[in-house]
């Protein structure tokens, strides 16, 4: 399968990415690649977010850029989407059998937030 590649746009956020500061465009980019009982997401997310610095209160942008690596099982009986992120190296993603496409804004969403730093600091130059 080809690389999918797209941006949101700041007047295009959805409600649930309001929470997360980001200055400009979020650029995803994944590869999807077939596995046994579903598929294997592959890719990136780069954006920028502001931020209070914690010592100065000064407002600053740090960009980011993240690593996706999910899997989508497709599995008999569910009826809905549903989410497994205990484990640590990728997110887990159930969708119904019949289904070919999965939803990734929340698997997105909590990437972001688990990137961003506890007290942010403005680097000193």
């Amino acid at each position: 399968m080809p690389e999918q590649t797209f941006s949101l746009l700041e007047g295009e956020k959805p409600t649930l990415f309001r929470e997360l500061r980001l200055k400009g465009p979020l650029n995803c980019s994944f590869v999807v690649s077939r596995e046994k009982g579903g598929f294997a997401v592959k890719g990136t997310v780069k954006g920028s977010q502001e931020f209070a610095c914690a010592r100065t209160l000064e407002l600053f942008e740090r960009p980011f850029e993240i690593e996706v690596d999910a899997l989508v099982l497709q599995e008999q009986g569910l009826t809905q989407q549903e989410e497994d992120d205990g484990n640590d190296d990728f997110f887990k993603i159930k969708v119904p059998a019949n289904q070919n496409e999965v939803d990734l804004t929340e698997t997105v969403r909590q990437l972001v937030i688990l990137q961003e730093p506890i007290a942010p600091a403005k680097e000193e130059i």
